[in-house]
C-alpha cells in the first residue's frame, strides 16, 4: 500500500466519527458516504473492523435494526465519548491543516526543487502547475 494511502486510512476514524455525528448509519451506508471524502472505493472490511474497534473504545454504539427490505442491519451511532474525540480530532486536524497550508505555500515559492543537479537537463522544476492547485485550495 503506497504511503499516502496509509496516511489517508489514518483519517478514517475522524471521518467516520463526523459522518456518525451528522447522522446514524449502517456499515454499508457509511462506506458509501465515505465517497464524499474521496474514498469512492473504501474497503468495506476495513471500515467494519474500524467500527468494531471504535465500539470497543466507546466512541460508537450499535444496535440491530429490522429492515423493511432485507435482513436486519447493525446501525451505528456516535457516543458522548466519540463526540469528545471528534472535537479533539477537529483541533488536531486544524493544526495539521495550518502546517500543510504553510508547506504548500512555501513549496510553490521554490525556485528550484532539488537543485539543478537533481533534475535531468531540460526538465522543468518539479512543482510546475502546483501554483494553480494552491489557488484552488484558497477558494
Amino acid at each position: 500500500m503506497p504511503g499516502h494511502e496509509v496516511e489517508r486510512r489514518a483519517l478514517l476514524t475522524p471521518v467516520l466519527l463526523l459522518l456518525l455525528a451528522e447522522r446514524r448509519g449502517h456499515g454499508y451506508e457509511l462506506v458509501q458516504r465515505l465517497g464524499s471524502f474521496g474514498w469512492e472505493e473504501a474497503e468495506s472490511a476495513h471500515v467494519y473492523r474500524l467500527l468494531r474497534s471504535m465500539e470497543k473504545c466507546g466512541e460508537v454504539t450499535s444496535q440491530w435494526c429490522a429492515s423493511a427490505s432485507g435482513p436486519a442491519r447493525r446501525v451505528y451511532a456516535i457516543t458522548p465519548q466519540g463526540a469528545m474525540n471528534l472535537a479533539l480530532w477537529f483541533v488536531r486536524l486544524g493544526e495539521l491543516h495550518s502546517t500543510l497550508h504553510l508547506f504548500l505555500e512555501r513549496y510553490v515559492q521554490l525556485e528550484d526543487v532539488g537543485g539543478e543537479d537533481a533534475r535531468p537537463s531540460g526538465h522543468p522544476p518539479h512543482h510546475s502547475g502546483h501554483g494553480d492547485y494552491i489557488r484552488r485550495m484558497r477558494r
